[in-house]
């Protein structure tokens, strides 16, 4: 069975990503602050904080995996408040850092010599469209996907010579907890809508569909690349 660890999996675009992976059969393995309501079939879960660098490097150096590792997919993420650069605090910018950033880093230099090994391998990260621009109020975060996306091309060159692909989604605005903040921004869905082209904002499953494509066999060619799903938005501008 084919091994997918996947990162952030137990909500929102993760949750759908997880559902998406049992149906077609792989095996999931879990790593999250936070346990799923219910697990689906052929998934494992290990409690990870990753806002914390010490923790996910003790608890990711524990886990082993056979060597049917088959991707790894980085959809855990933290956007902290929506303050201005000078207010956020070192602490919050660590958060953001270690769960949207350092997390990735860890576990590719840990695992992706297992898919190295197999000469194949699929690297996915879900970003965000603050990674292809900025927002006033949510510097660190934007920072951090920015940095995510320059990671993934990194991974890209370095490691498409061993049959290891690695892309980027960036999703705009999607119905989840951390999608639309209506209890920081009063307002912010309908201003949402009303921004988006298509006239409204994306179900979790829409996001995890490309992940499938992007697993599957059909995207042997496509490397390096970030795919935005943001119903237009970021065309406006």
């Amino acid at each position: 069975m084919k091994q997918i660890i996947l990162t952030g999996g137990s909500g929102g675009i993760g949750r759908a990503i997880a559902i998406q992976l049992s149906r077609a059969g792989y095996a999931i393995l879990n790593l999250d602050v936070q346990e799923p309501e219910q697990l689906v079939a052929n998934e494992k879960y290990i409690a990870i904080d990753f806002a914390s660098q010490a923790e996910t490097e003790k608890i990711a150096a524990t886990i082993s995996l056979a060597h049917n590792l088959y991707g790894i997919i980085h959809c855990a993420g933290f956007g902290g408040p929506y303050q201005k650069t000078t207010e956020v605090s070192l602490q919050t910018y660590n958060r953001i850092m270690n769960t949207n950033l350092f997390s990735a880093f860890f576990l590719l230099q840990k695992y992706i010599p297992l898919m190295a090994e197999n000469k194949f391998g699929r690297v996915i990260f879900i970003s965000s469209i603050l990674g292809k621009r900025g927002s006033a109020n949510s510097s660190v975060y934007s920072a951090s996907k920015h940095a995510l996306n320059g990671l993934m091309k990194s991974v890209a060159d370095e490691w498409g010579p061993h049959g290891i692909t690695a892309n980027s989604i960036s999703p705009g605005f999607v119905a989840t907890k951390m999608g639309i903040q209506e209890d920081q921004v009063d307002g912010h869905m309908q201003k949402v809508i009303q921004n988006t082209p298509v006239r409204r904002i994306a179900a979790p499953e829409e996001i995890a569909s490309i992940v499938m494509f992007l697993l599957s066999e059909h995207s042997g060619y496509i490397n390096g690349a970030d795919w935005v799903a943001d119903g237009g938005i970021t065309n406006k501008y």
